[in-house]
């Protein structure tokens, strides 16, 4: 009986440990609706980029939940929380010492966009500050724009949606010229040829290809973001990752087909 009692508490004992090892590894990762780098609806998150970071989590073991709020509110909760990680985020000098970066997940362009109808040229990065041009808050272009020398408020200003910063450019007392998009996303967010049509991209910003990446606090175990590390290195090698982007590449304007480490332009 007193063998019975021991292997008994032995075993909940070991219960107890792999529970709390496996909490103990859960990791949260936030991200945000980016059609069609993550499509999210009431059912669930999809993706291009969701795609290959599901992808990597399932190899990896992990426990992990994604879910997905304004960008602003992801960005800053991964750039402090425990075991918290992010994606799609776009690889740029200002960003390399807040987090812990995992891997490449995809690159693509982004342009300077404004109504089709309104008589706009630009030839470089210095012509647009003639403009007035809206962004999305603490997104890449955000912190592009400033540290070009652009200044919020006088020539740029913040939004924290993307369907309100096309919004403003039909609304004459807004005043805003341009906006700076990622070139896949105006085609998934109109509804129409007839309203992507209202749009024209004026200027491919080829200093800003989008690097995107999957990235982890700065407080996320050192150990998890190892492994992260090694697993999306070796579906990478694997041709697992390279599957996922030419399946998507179809139905996408301007997907580049390399690595983070390539020249994509």
């Amino acid at each position: 009986m007193k063998i019975f009692s021991w292997l008994i508490n032995g075993l909940i004992s070991i219960a107890i440990i792999l529970s709390s090892h496996a909490f103990a590894n859960q990791l949260s990762i936030l991200t945000e609706h980016l059609a069609p780098f993550q499509i999210v609806s009431e059912k669930a998150i999809g993706g291009i980029s969701t795609e290959i970071i599901e992808a990597t989590l399932n190899e990896s073991g992990y426990q992990y939940s994604i879910e997905a709020y304004p960008w602003t509110s992801s960005y800053h909760r991964a750039k402090h929380e425990k075991n918290t990680c992010i994606y799609s985020l776009a690889r740029i000098p200002d960003r390399e010492p807040l987090f812990k970066w995992v891997g490449h997940i995809t690159t693509s362009t982004i342009s300077f966009y404004a109504l089709t109808r309104n008589q706009i040229t630009i030839t470089d990065l210095e012509d647009a500050k003639k403009y007035k041009i809206a962004v999305i808050k603490d997104d890449v272009t955000h912190h592009f724009l400033i540290s070009n020398g652009f200044v919020e408020g006088e020539n740029f200003y913040v939004m924290n949606n993307y369907d309100a910063l096309l919004q403003l450019l039909e609304i004459p007392s807004r005043r805003i010229d341009l906006v700076i998009l990622n070139d896949d996303l105006i085609s998934s967010r109109v509804k129409s040829q007839k309203e992507a049509s209202k749009y024209k991209s004026v200027h491919l910003l080829k200093e800003l290809s989008l690097n995107f990446y999957f990235a982890c606090s700065l407080n996320t175990e050192q150990s998890i973001v190892d492994k992260l590390v090694k697993v999306m290195q070796k579906l990478e090698q694997q041709g697992v990752y390279s599957v996922i982007r030419n399946r998507w590449k179809k139905s996408m304007v301007n997907l580049l087909l390399c690595d983070g480490n390539k020249d994509c332009s």
